[in-house]
């Protein structure tokens, strides 16, 4: 077991470095099938779940491109799954989570795949700077969200009762499990409406992963390959300027590196997830050229007062209200009450 363990470990770093011996499926082998045999925890007849797989499965072309969302990323999940010997149902957890969205945002400021709350984050070490966040990086959020379950199914030896402590948190948790008899999570009736139907949408997707044909719904073609790579940056950089000399379009730098906030100073982020040709191109002028990033933008704190509003904050500090909302986390709907303290970034 140790020898198979240590293997797959060096499969995965390789293949995450992009270095020639990387995993390389057949050109028409699919993910889903590897998903679906390292499934233990999905009952096909647990009512609950066939419930929410009949959900998912009215809208069929909603489901499918939520799952297509996921091929720049899907295969690194899966691969860090196996290596954890966790049950593969676990990979698919970002659908219910963000609907495999890496940009995606909750009112109670959670955000990426996994959606982390920010005292969540740094307690797994996902860093956030004013060029960066750890929460939006598919790969970082990835390695934490795994550790974290991990975690959690150490304490409560159970993996639905984990993937709902996921939701609610342990200490809830916990606390639901003391007041009643049984230790299932099935058992629990004493949780928020969200959490109790958390752990059954996860099993519902993974149902309809398992068995498409029952449920009536075709899943998106993505291969079990790498569809990036990841080129390691040994120092902060100019990304932005290393992306132009190395013909990479904004948009898609960007696409497969929504942590990353300003390209033109790569503080706190360790690696590029790319396409392979794009990934090669980056090499390449890495190799030939330093590309120093620019100055980090300093972080001035503002107190709101009576009175204050984004506009006049933003008028002050000469930044946009849109750069305001998005350094804060607020929405279009968002109420400034006094005291409250606002992050901004402003150029030395």
């Amino acid at each position: 077991m140790k020898t198979a363990w240590m293997a797959a470990l060096l499969t995965l770093c390789v293949g995450w470095m992009g270095a020639a011996g990387a995993y390389d499926a057949p050109e028409n082998e699919s993910i889903w099938p590897r998903i679906a045999d390292g499934m233990r925890i999905v009952d096909p007849e647990q009512p609950d779940t066939v419930m929410w797989a009949r959900r998912y499965a009215r809208q069929p072309a909603a489901f499918a491109a939520m799952l297509a969302r996921s091929e720049p990323f899907l295969w690194y999940i899966v691969e860090a799954v196996e290596l954890r010997e966790m049950p593969l149902e676990l990979a698919l957890l970002p659908a219910v989570e963000s609907g495999f969205d890496p940009k995606a945002r909750s009112a109670a400021k959670a955000r990426g795949l996994w959606q982390f709350v920010p005292w969540t984050g740094r307690a797994l070490g996902l860093s956030r700077t004013a060029n960066y966040d750890a929460r939006n990086d598919p790969v970082a959020s990835t390695r934490a969200a795994l550790g974290y379950l991990q975690d959690l199914n150490d304490r409560f030896d159970d993996w639905l009762l984990a993937v709902a402590a996921y939701n609610v948190g342990d200490a809830r948790l916990a606390s639901a499990l003391r007041r009643q008899e049984g230790s299932r999570f099935w058992d629990l009736a004493d949780l928020p409406r969200e959490t109790r139907e958390h752990v059954p949408r996860l099993l519902g997707v993974a149902l309809l992963v398992k068995q498409p044909e029952r449920f009536g719904v075709v899943l998106p073609e993505i291969a079990n390959r790498q569809a990036a790579e990841l080129v390691r940056l040994p120092r902060a950089i100019n990304l932005e300027q290393a992306a132009q000399d190395a013909r990479i379009a904004d948009d898609l730098l960007e696409h497969y590196n929504p942590g990353l906030k300003d390209a033109a100073n790569t503080s706190g982020k360790k690696v590029v997830l790319l396409p392979p040709a794009e990934a090669s191109r980056l090499r390449e002028v890495l190799a030939a050229s330093q590309y120093p990033p620019e100055p980090m933008a300093q972080t001035v704190e503002h107190v709101v007062r009576p009175g204050d509003s984004l506009w006049s904050i933003a008028r002050r500090y000469q930044v946009s209200v849109r750069e305001l909302r998005s350094w804060n986390d607020l929405g279009t709907k968002a109420v400034l009450r006094p005291g409250r303290r606002l992050q901004l970034r402003i150029e030395s």
